[in-house]
């Protein structure tokens, strides 16, 4: 999966070369540290990118300067910067997130017989930008639809808003608690608490809160410094989904999305050309 849009490259080529730096060479050495598994130090991106070590530390400070690169913890390695990869991130286009995520919405929906979902949170609203159906589909499905989801009820919002700072958390889901059914939650206090559930057993549950007779399971798609950016679940009739068992569900997911974010880092910053 590359995310790479061309406008922040084009940006940062321009930051690069209002400070009268070489923008091959600054490409080079992040393109390096991206694909690298591990922070590297200034030898071993001198070595790769056979520059004098003076000129790459010149360039990595710089680099650091504009917040793209950071270095390690409380060494002197080098690694991407954790703004920067969000920046990445939050400029992917969504064809590019779920062509990141696809194959893992496709095990899911193997391997439960029902749809999987993708829920991205963007300009602070969640919202599924992709679903898979089950390749069995003669015993019925449930379809989530492609739009904005209540952020205070829906497994897919709460998997994301788990997972962030509590000033974040406040400036997603505001003041509106809307009752959607008659098991939805709609004190703060209360999901606040559900929020602290789902992060502690790791994936978030959504029974008849949103629509009735449906349930889904979703958990957050987390990219190390990034964060987490998104979320994948499962949703189905209840009855299903009770069946199957939550707990196994979400355990699934859980290393399903490992899985699909593994080496996400190497991807985040590929040539265009």
């Amino acid at each position: 999966m590359t995310l790479g849009p061309c406008h922040i490259i084009n940006y940062w080529e321009t930051v690069l070369y209002s400070e009268n730096m070489s923008t091959h060479r600054a490409l080079k050495i992040l393109r390096f540290v991206a694909h690298h598994q591990e922070p590297a130090s200034v030898k071993e991106i001198s070595e790769h990118v056979q520059l004098p070590r003076a000129t790459v530390y010149r360039l990595v400070m710089m680099l650091e300067k504009e917040a793209v690169l950071q270095r390690a913890g409380d060494s002197k390695l080098i690694e991407l910067s954790g703004s920067f990869l969000r920046s990445m991130i939050a400029g992917a286009s969504n064809e590019q997130i779920v062509a990141g995520f696809e194959q893992a919405l496709i095990s899911a929906a193997n391997k439960w017989g029902a749809t999987a979902f993708l829920g991205r949170l963007r300009t602070g609203l969640v919202e599924i930008v992709h679903a898979v159906t089950p390749p069995d589909k003669s015993s019925g499905y449930v379809h989530p639809g492609l739009n904005v989801r209540p952020a205070h009820a829906c497994s897919s919002a709460r998997a994301i808003l788990a997972f962030m700072p509590q000033d974040e958390i406040d400036d997603v889901l505001g003041e509106d608690f809307t009752a959607l059914t008659d098991r939805t939650i709609t004190d703060r206090a209360a999901v606040l608490e559900a929020l602290r559930l789902t992060k502690e057993r790791g994936y978030a549950v959504c029974d008849e809160e949103v629509d009735v007779g449906i349930t889904s399971v979703a958990v957050p798609a987390i990219v190390g410094r990034a964060g987490v950016i998104c979320s994948i679940g499962v949703v189905a009739a209840s009855r299903r989904m009770h069946e199957l068992g939550l707990s196994a569900i979400g355990q699934f997911l859980k290393t399903n999305a490992r899985n699909a974010v593994l080496g996400l880092n190497q991807s985040l910053y590929e040539s265009r050309a």
